[in-house]
């Protein structure tokens, strides 16, 4: 049996109007609010937070309208941007509408979209996503993860690590080496399976979602769980990293303008020495610049949008996306720690949260792409330099 793939769909967006963006921006805003005081190490708070995402319908934003979205990959950077600013990010928006949605859309089948793509808006289909692996890290032309054509399908054998909320996902999307050529392929492969093997991974950052590493067990996969063409699946992976790369930072955007909305309010009210400490330049002044780089950062993410949306040049794309990315996180957490700076003690108490947002935005720093990476890929694409990688 030979799988079909279409090419990408000619989907219909529909524009969201200004009134209709502020009405969405003002309830992503109000849900993130809802659980500031909440850990993101929180589970609980982090399944109940998805839920109130995905029942109001942000979850189907970027989604093309013949799959029950409504608005574009800007209108989800947004959305993600305020639920974060609001004090609560939706991280499964990165996995599921931007990763799992963009590879669907762009490289599924028409089946496959049909299936899952609606799936993905109303919140009924979790996402996870396979791809690092322990000799492999950022290098994936290291891949051990092999996937074998059989008369049936396919066979999955190898190991993954780092794989985030495989416990509370109903579909994994496995980035494999195609044993024939060598390529990448992507598989859909639904959870549970009995045939993976989960050991958890104990990370001490505040992350929504529990760490796993996963092993694949000679795992049966029939033809249609295949994504795009075999062998042939780097383009779909990047372009399922390029809108990760797109989230993250306007999460990181969101959580700095948290910080500094929390610190500029404390120092307005904190008197020391018969002055509010926001009257010194030596706390203005850091908070000021780090507004600024949160507004700069911010228009580097609206650029990056534009160019995964336009599909005229993937190369082009991803540098803006990764350009994105590195300006962001550097920018979410220099608010992070100016905030800390300006509560001092009071900053790393579980009263303003603000350390358990700094350990976050610095995770952002190194992962889901290391700031180096991201940097590398920058000086080749952007620059001319000799890959160095």
């Amino acid at each position: 049996m030979t799988t079909v793939h279409a090419s990408p769909v000619e989907s219909t967006y529909e524009p969201i109007g200004p009134d209709e963006r502020a009405a969405l921006t003002e309830l992503a805003f109000g849900i993130g609010r809802r659980y500031e005081t909440r850990g993101f190490g929180d589970l609980d708070a982090a399944r109940d937070h998805w839920r109130e995402v995905t029942e109001a319908g942000l979850a189907a934003i970027s989604l093309p309208t013949e799959y029950g979205g409504a608005g574009t990959m800007s209108d989800l950077l947004l959305v993600a941007e305020r639920l974060a600013a609001g004090g609560y990010p939706a991280g499964k928006l990165t996995i599921s509408s931007a990763m799992g949605g963009a590879v669907l859309l762009r490289h599924g089948s028409e089946e496959q979209r049909r299936r899952w793509v609606p799936a993905i808006g109303d919140g009924s289909l979790r996402f996870c996503f396979a791809l690092t692996e322990p000799g492999a890290g950022s290098n994936a032309a290291r891949m051990t993860t092999t996937a074998t054509k059989t008369d049936g399908g396919w066979r999955i054998s190898g190991e993954k690590t780092y794989i985030s909320a495989v416990d509370d996902s109903d579909m994994m999307l496995v980035v494999a080496k195609d044993a024939a050529s060598g390529g990448f392929s992507l598989f859909s492969l639904p959870l549970p399976c009995d045939r993976l093997q989960l050991q958890p991974v104990k990370v001490l950052a505040p992350v929504p979602e529990r760490q796993w590493t996963v092993y694949f067990d000679d795992v049966e996969l029939p033809d249609d769980a295949l994504v795009g063409e075999a062998g042939g699946g780097g383009r779909a992976l990047f372009d399922g990293l390029n809108p990760e790369r797109l989230i993250v930072a306007a999460q990181a955007v969101g959580i700095g303008r948290w910080c500094l909305e929390k610190a500029a309010a404390y120092a307005g009210q904190r008197v020391v020495f018969d002055v509010p400490i926001g009257q010194h330049q030596a706390v203005q002044h850091p908070l000021a610049e780090a507004l600024i780089d949160l507004e700069a950062a911010w228009a580097m993410i609206e650029r990056g949008a534009a160019a995964y949306e336009s599909g005229d040049d993937p190369r082009a794309a991803g540098l803006a996306c990764n350009m994105a990315k590195v300006k962001a996180c550097d920018a979410g957490l220099k608010a992070a720690d100016a905030a800390l700076q300006t509560f001092g003690g009071s900053g790393f108490t579980s009263e303003s949260m603000l350390f358990d947002r700094f350990g976050y935005l610095r995770l952002l720093k190194s992962t889901p792409v290391s700031r180096e990476l991201a940097l590398n890929q920058v000086a080749v694409s952007g620059l001319g330099l000799p890959r160095s990688y």
